[in-house]
């Protein structure tokens, strides 16, 4: 059974968080929505299973510590936006390429760049790529280095075009274009629904919350609605809290909020 409340946005989170709890607790069942127990309780139990998922900064100590990812990769959080992305991993690029392809999209994590002058003088860059599937590297030369340099350093989550050939059991890669994968994962995401099973998450969950500026065009898409929902009677039932105002939202943002002590779960909508 759910109820659901919009917050205030004069009071402290906790308070509001609360008081809006309270009223939607006291609103007569009529308009209420129900739920099985049974599927609420289902999802409690997922939820208490260790979450293999880590923060990104936590990822890249382990990565300038030991040379790689141990504990997970910077780009799990964005497994569900990759797969509405259509985009390629390192191996499935590489073996489109090699069945006659010549680019397609990928998304990766930028490990290194190095920068050196070629035979006519020009810049190029040698940058070095890590996804879920592998670790590669591309090049990009000195027009596509001056309008993509900022978004390519070490540690930047982006989503990328490819061009390729295949020589041998290698494929060599040229960078085409570059967009940070945060960019292009707001642009797909309406909202998240934080579920919590007390109001100690609350202010740590608040933040990392960045209320989202006007909107600078029409096609600009990168806010959402964010929702609290308080888990209660051991998931029989639930109590939904809709935050006023919009909110910056991507997957990274939902990783940090889901590494929150006493957040039982993230739902990106």
């Amino acid at each position: 059974m759910r109820s659901t409340a919009t917050a205030r946005a004069s009071t402290p989170v906790s308070m509001w968080f609360w008081r809006r709890r309270s009223a939607a607790t006291r609103t007569p069942r009529s308009g209420r929505t129900t739920c099985s127990v049974a599927a609420r309780r289902a999802r409690l139990c997922r939820c208490n299973r260790p979450n293999p998922g880590c923060r990104p900064e936590k990822l890249q100590r382990e990565f300038d510590a030991i040379g790689f990812f141990l504990s997970g990769h910077p780009l799990d959080d964005y497994k569900s936006v990759l797969e509405k992305l259509r985009v390629h991993s390192w191996v499935t690029f590489c073996n489109a390429i090699k069945r006659g392809e010549t680019a397609g999209k990928v998304a990766a994590t930028v490990v290194s760049r190095a920068e050196r002058r070629t035979k006519t003088g020009n810049k190029m860059g040698i940058l070095e790529f890590s996804d879920p599937s592998g670790h590669y590297e591309a090049v990009i030369f000195q027009e596509g280095l001056l309008q993509y340099r900022d978004l390519l350093e070490p540690g930047a989550a982006v989503l990328m075009t490819l061009s390729a050939e295949a020589q041998g059991d290698d494929v060599r890669a040229r960078i085409a274009t570059v967009e940070r994968l945060d960019a292009a994962a707001e642009k797909m995401q309406k909202g998240l629904r934080v579920f919590l099973r007390s109001e100690q998450p609350i202010e740590g969950v608040a933040k990392r919350l960045e209320p989202a500026q006007p909107a600078r065009s029409p096609g600009d898409k990168g806010d959402a609605e964010i929702s609290m929902i308080l888990i209660l009677d051991d998931g029989a039932s639930e109590v939904e809290v809709k935050l006023p105002g919009r909110y910056k939202v991507s997957p990274q943002i939902a990783g940090a909020i889901k590494a929150v002590p006493g957040v039982v779960e993230v739902q990106a909508l």
